[in-house]
């Protein structure tokens, strides 16, 4: 049976190489997949691909590590088959969480260990461990908890406490497998002690938690996941957390999300200070910076637009061009000012516009400088370049070549097409010719 939880954690892992891997905080690294030794993003993008097929096609673990040994052919099957292990629970546990965060039949969680000539000191410690499901003890020791970790965590209902339960435990020296009980009872161990164990806490490799990586996304990750097509896997992961688990309103359920993927304006400004202390290069970097309310989704399906995601993006080359172009030379573009306030423009806009010759949507604000008004283009599902940047010389690509073949545009985004100032008189010219219509607000 497909396990979707688990399937949708995998899809919105985003791919990152292991050095900015090991920047991110422990939480957040159950939110980015990596591959040591492995330089390439889109190879392991690749292989990302790879482990969530073979999920929805319940593929075995075998199946789906001789199909990585073909594009991975220098990296050893023990580091294979640690890697996978490692994400693919990180995978199931973060889908088993979701179930246990929004069932009101689950008051408790048991840590959960496989008992066997594996198991390390920190898993024997942990095992049979009974604490409530929000307690702060499994913002650290939810597991997978080092490399190569089986361990997981049992839902429990409070009428089931005081109660025994049976498990399976190997004898190390015979092998012989005896069955033991547990009685089960909320635990008052103190995680202090298992910091203060060197060996404990040397076995101790990864400590967070996937539910509270989605609180902090940094940009960083949200451009990588739109470059690689999964910013609607993160947004529905998302939603699911604040939509279904916190019971929120769906209002508050979609002002929760946008707080999230939309930074703040501060956070736009020191982006517009990066690209202009870029000697005016652009990178290709993408920005988040507004949100297309469900209310103006629903207007603009009304006019046969599906907008695939609510995020709206403004690209570096944009704005240099928007500073550099002849628009400034006949003051035409926004002020340095103006372009620092785009997100509360997008935000609060005087009017929204349909532009019905080219599908796209206007917004339309006062300029604060003169009588003009702003004027910001965003066109909707713009299809992102195919992300392709293979070197053919190199034989680990050699076997991968024809595989992405198979890629078309992976992706697309609301995009910032142009910006600048326009006169009123202009705007209402292109409604009275039946080419503009206001589907949002009005023209002040």
């Amino acid at each position: 049976m497909k396990f979707e939880e688990v399937i949708d954690h995998l899809k919105s892992m985003v791919p990152l190489k292991k050095e900015e891997f090991n920047k991110l905080s422990a939480h957040l690294k159950y939110r980015a997949f990596t591959i040591a030794k492995v330089s390439s993003e889109d190879l392991i993008n690749k292989v990302k691909q790879i482990y969530t097929k073979a999920l929805e096609e319940g593929k075995t673990k075998a199946q789906t590590l001789q199909e990585i040994h073909k594009i991975l052919p220098n990296l050893t099957a023990n580091h294979l088959s640690t890697h996978y292990n490692n994400n693919v629970m990180i995978a199931y546990n973060a889908g088993r969480i979701r179930h246990f965060k929004d069932s009101k039949a689950v008051q408790y969680l048991m840590y959960n260990a496989i008992l066997d000539g594996h198991t390390t000191n920190l898993c024997l410690k942990l095992h049979g461990i009974v604490k409530p499901k929000d307690d702060p003890f499994w913002d650290k020791f939810y597991p997978p908890n080092h490399h190569n970790c089986r361990s997981v965590v049992y839902p429990v209902h409070k009428s089931q406490l005081g109660k025994k339960i049976s498990y399976i435990e190997a004898d190390e020296e015979t092998g012989e497998f005896h069955r033991k009980e547990i009685k089960i009872k909320p635990s008052k161990l103190n995680p202090k002690e298992i910091l203060k164990d060197k060996i404990l806490s040397q076995e101790f490799q990864f400590r967070g938690n996937p539910e509270k990586a989605i609180y902090e996304i940094p940009d960083s990750l949200i451009d990588r996941s739109i470059k690689y097509g999964i910013i609607e896997d993160l947004i529905k992961t998302a939603k699911n957390y604040f939509c279904k688990i916190k019971l929120s309103t769906e209002d508050e359920c979609e002002k929760n999300i946008r707080k999230i993927f939309v930074k703040s304006k501060e956070s736009f400004e020191d982006f517009i200070q990066e690209v202009l202390s870029s000697n005016f290069k652009p990178k290709g970097r993408l920005k988040p910076i507004g949100w297309l309310s469900k209310d103006l989704r629903e207007l603009i399906k009304q006019k046969g637009l599906n907008p695939k995601t609510p995020l709206i993006v403004i690209n570096d080359k944009r704005i240099i061009h928007s500073i550099r172009d002849v628009k400034a030379v006949k003051g035409s573009s926004l002020t340095l000012k103006e372009l620092k306030n785009l997100p509360d423009i997008l935000e609060n806009p005087e009017a929204v516009i349909f532009d019905k010759i080219h599908q796209n949507i206007i917004y339309v604000s006062s300029s604060l400088e003169d009588p003009k008004k702003n004027k910001i283009i965003v066109e909707i599902n713009y299809k992102l370049k195919k992300l392709k940047k293979l070197i053919k010389q190199e034989p680990e690509f050699k076997d991968i070549l024809e595989i992405y073949k198979e890629l078309e545009n992976i992706d697309s985004i609301n995009l910032v097409k142009t910006l600048g100032k326009v006169e009123k008189r202009q705007i209402i010219k292109h409604i009275n010719a039946n080419e503009y219509e206001i589907i949002k607000g009005k023209i002040h």
